[in-house]
This record gives structure tokens, C-alpha cells and sequence, in this order.
């Protein structure tokens, strides 16, 4: 338990932590600017087409470098080109000059940021602690980044209610300027490795792999691109069309971050609880959480019609069940990949991912043309049948036992 407390990884945990209450102020502050200067849905849609689309290029990248260069270096660079980001935007902001192209080029320079500083922090904690001690970094670092997205929304609620977006901004600003302060006391964690970078060659393989598990490990196939379709649909709802449609309804911009900060508290009561409540983990458990987090989804623009502070509850509901599809899911890849996959199987996840959250704020901002309730209930049913298609598919071939554990019958 000492090593907790040493220089660096009490340095590394105290920087995830700011950066991440920063990270998700941010994530409110930003939808709000961008309803606020473009007024339009499907410009909205398509700035978070250009938010994610950077994921496919910069996360092989971000990997790269976690590989070969300065695990340390890796994550201030994230660090100041986010805080840059926020600069630029605050700046732009509070001169009157903030535009829609300025947020494109801030939420493209965010994620590059982001595709930077994901893999070097996970690949710092190996460096740092013993094996038998990886299991509890991993899990400080998981409820310290849960606990982070609880902070977050609630301290951009106080800002925004004490006083206005900039603030917001510029608390996203310090955030990243104590968290590269942090990240210097890190020891240095250089890599031994110099390998050329083939961009070409990881997409050749990803695509490799999917085939191959699409005949040799259907569980493994649906569970990898089921999930992708339900984020696909999942994305633009969390971060476009449950903001918009809460002001649509009349709802203050405060309520929208308390709406965030109970989907985060949902999400830490069942991360707890999971455990205690699941124990055998299955794609086909999987598909049913995803089926059952489309039908919150779907009765949320139902229940505000009705009174809308109840979406405070739902809010929760859905974080309690985003928590176990986000358990689940993990488990089940691991599970159900041999251990020398392990690295195919989640890379290909990513890919597969981030495309989707690319294409998600695209596709919603066409459905809100439409209008914002037809949008929200059409993407919610579609998660649901996605959910409904991998547990009929799952129910239909022969249940495949995961490669690493046993488990007991679904059926």
C-alpha cells in the first residue's frame, strides 16, 4: 500500500483526477456553447462528427507513443494542448468572437489531446506498481475518474449559477495547468522501444481480426460490434440530445449538469454494486444491459413530458445501468478473447468505437431536422433493437464458454 503514496503515482492519481473534474465541466460547458452559438441542431450534430472523427487517426497514434517515447512527456503534451483549447475558446468567448468553425477546431484539438494521454496513463501504471498491486491501481484510478465526472458537472452548476459560461472555461483552464504542474514530479518513464509507426498495417490488421473472429468466435463478433452499433446510437444522445432537449423544455443550463452529475453518481453506485449482483459475465448479459439502457433512454422524452425534474431519477437509472453494460462489456472481451487477443480484441474495439462517435453526432444532428423528440426516441429504439438482435443472434448459435473462466447457463 505504500507505493500508493510515493511521489508519482500520488502525482499521477492527483492529475487524472484534476484533469478529469476539468474534462467534464468542459464536456457541459461545451454543449451549451455550441447550442448557444449555432442554434441549429444539425450544425451541432456535425461538431461532434468533427469532435471524435480525430480519434481515428491520433488513438493508433496515442498508442505509438506510449510504446516508444516518454510516458511522462506524452502527458503534459496532452495536458498543455488541451489547456491551449480551452484558452482559445474562453478567449474567443468573452471578445465576442467565438464562432462555430473556433469549436470544430477546439473539440478536434480536445481529442487529440485526449488519444494522447489515455494510453500513456494506463501504460504508466504497470511502470509503477508491482503486479499484485494492479488491480487496485486500476480500480483507484476507475473511481477516481467516476468520482472526477460527479465534481465535474456539480462545480460548472455552481459557476454557471454564481456566474456565466467564461468562468466555466476558465476554471477548465486551471484544471489543466495543475495537472501539468503534477505531471513534472512524475519519475521519468522512458520507453525502450523505437518501432516506425505503420498506420496502414493496424487498420489491416483490425479488419483481419474482425473476420476472423466473425466465424471463430461469434460471442466475441457480437459483443465487439453489437456494442459498437449501441454507441453508435448512444453517443449523440448523451452529449447532444439530452442537453438540447432539456432547454428545448424550458430546463435552466444548471439542470442540465445535474442531470450529468447523477448519470456519473448511477454510474459509481453500480460500478460498486455490480459485483454483488452479476457473478457470471456473458455477452449475452451484455446485450440485455445495452436493450435494457435503450428502453431509459427511450421513456426519458416520455416522463419529461409529464414532470421534468423526474429525468433526475431516470439520470440516475440509466448511470446505474451504464455502469454494468461498462463492466460487462470489458469483462466480456476479456473473457471471451484468448490472452494473446487481448490487444487485437481491444484495439479493434476502439477503433470500432471512436468511428462510431464520430458518426453518432452526425446522424443525430439529421434526425433532429426531424425535431428533438423524434430524434431521441427513434436513436433510444435503436439501441433496444440492437440489444434485441444480439440476444436473438446469442440465443440462436451455440453458447461459446469465455476462454478465460467458466460460467454458468444464460439460458
Amino acid at each position: 500500500m505504500n507505493s500508493f503514496f510515493k511521489k508519482s503515482p500520488l502525482s499521477l492519481f492527483l492529475s487524472l483526477f484534476i484533469s478529469k473534474v476539468g474534462d467534464s465541466a468542459y464536456e457541459v460547458i461545451f454543449i451549451l456553447l455550441v447550442l448557444e452559438l449555432t442554434d441549429n441542431y444539425f450544425f451541432t450534430g456535425l461538431v461532434y462528427f468533427f469532435r471524435f472523427i480525430p480519434f481515428l487517426f491520433f488513438g493508433p497514434i496515442g498508442g505509438w507513443l506510449a510504446d516508444n517515447f516518454s510516458l511522462k512527456k506524452n502527458m503534459i503534451l496532452s495536458e498543455f494542448v488541451r489547456l491551449l483549447a480551452s484558452l482559445f475558446v474562453f478567449i474567443t468567448y468573452i471578445t465576442g468572437t467565438a464562432h462555430i468553425i473556433v469549436l470544430i477546431f477546439a473539440a478536434i484539438c480536445t481529442t487529440i489531446g485526449r488519444s494522447i494521454f489515455q494510453p500513456s496513463f494506463q501504460a504508466a501504471i504497470p511502470r509503477m506498481f508491482s503486479i499484485n498491486e494492479l488491480t487496485k491501481a486500476n480500480s483507484i484510478a476507475q473511481i477516481i475518474e467516476e468520482t472526477a465526472s460527479v465534481i465535474g458537472p456539480l462545480v460548472c452548476s455552481v459557476l454557471l449559477f454564481l456566474a456565466n459560461k467564461s468562468a466555466v472555461l476558465i476554471f477548465d483552464f486551471f484544471t489543466y495547468f495543475i495537472s501539468i504542474i503534477l505531471l513534472f514530479n512524475l519519475m521519468n518513464l522512458n520507453s525502450s522501444k523505437n518501432k516506425p509507426f505503420n498506420f496502414i498495417k493496424i487498420y489491416r490488421e483490425t479488419a483481419s481480426y474482425l473476420k476472423y473472429i466473425s466465424t471463430e468466435n461469434n460471442n466475441l463478433f457480437i459483443t465487439l460490434v453489437g456494442s459498437s452499433f449501441a454507441i453508435l446510437f448512444t453517443g449523440a444522445i448523451l452529449r447532444f440530445l439530452i442537453p438540447a432537449f432539456v432547454l428545448s423544455v424550458g430546463g435552466e443550463e444548471s439542470f442540465v449538469s445535474y442531470i450529468f452529475s447523477l448519470i456519473a453518481v448511477g454510474t459509481i453506485v453500480g460500478g460498486l454494486l455490480y459485483s454483488k449482483i452479476i457473478l457470471n459475465v456473458t455477452s449475452l448479459k451484455l446485450m440485455v444491459f445495452w436493450l435494457l439502457y435503450g428502453v431509459i433512454l427511450f421513456v426519458m422524452p416520455l416522463i419529461a413530458g409529464l414532470y421534468l425534474k423526474l429525468l433526475l431519477v431516470l439520470a440516475f437509472v440509466l448511470g446505474f445501468i451504464g455502469a454494468f453494460v461498462d463492466i460487462s462489456l470489458v469483462s466480456a472481451i476479456q473473457l471471451y478473447s484468448r490472452h494473446e487477443d487481448f490487444g487485437n480484441s481491444f484495439g479493434t474495439f476502439s477503433t470500432l468505437a471512436n468511428s462510431a462517435e464520430a458518426v453518432s453526432g452526425f446522424i443525430a444532428g439529421l434526425f433532429a431536422l426531424v425535431g428533438l423528440v423524434s430524434s431521441f426516441l427513434a436513436m433510444s429504439a435503436l439501441i433496444i433493437s440492437t440489444g434485441m438482435i444480439g440476444v436473438i443472434k446469442i440465443k440462436k448459435n451455440k453458447d461459446i464458454t469465455p476462454l478465460n473462466t467458466t460460467v454458468d447457463d444464460d439460458h
